[in-house]
């Protein structure tokens, strides 16, 4: 290992945020410097980084909705919570039990679930 891959990420977000001109293929090209040293086995850490530091220049949140199962009126809940922008993601839990926990810009925020309720009952 070379670069660590805040170092990667550091670069790869400067490219994401100011694209050139022309049509020239940074992402290809930063694959290429990734495999000469070495460090395919970063990549999933380097694209977790670039996300983050990503958001945070521009402002955007990462929201994850954890439910039990479906909700139909999931959408209403979103619209409250997210702005124009925002990334949200929507993941089944069966673990919850019933109940949802919101997770923004990977930061417990409200856990809602039953599962944390029978968990504080016995706690």
């Amino acid at each position: 290992m070379k670069y660590s891959p805040q170092i990667y990420a550091k670069a790869f977000s400067e490219m994401v945020l100011k694209p050139p001109a022309k049509g020239v293929n940074l992402a290809k090209n930063f694959l290429a410097l990734v495999r000469k040293n070495n460090d395919q086995h970063l990549l999933k850490k380097i694209y977790a980084q670039t996300e983050k530091i990503v958001r945070e220049k521009t402002g955007k949140k990462k929201i994850i909705l954890e439910t039990a199962r479906n909700i139909k009126n999931l959408n209403k809940i979103i619209k409250k919570i997210a702005k124009k922008g925002d990334i949200v993601e929507e993941q089944n839990n069966p673990n919850l039990l019933a109940g949802i926990k919101i997770i923004v810009n990977d930061e417990m925020q409200f856990d809602g679930s039953m599962l944390n309720k029978i968990n504080s009952l016995f706690s």
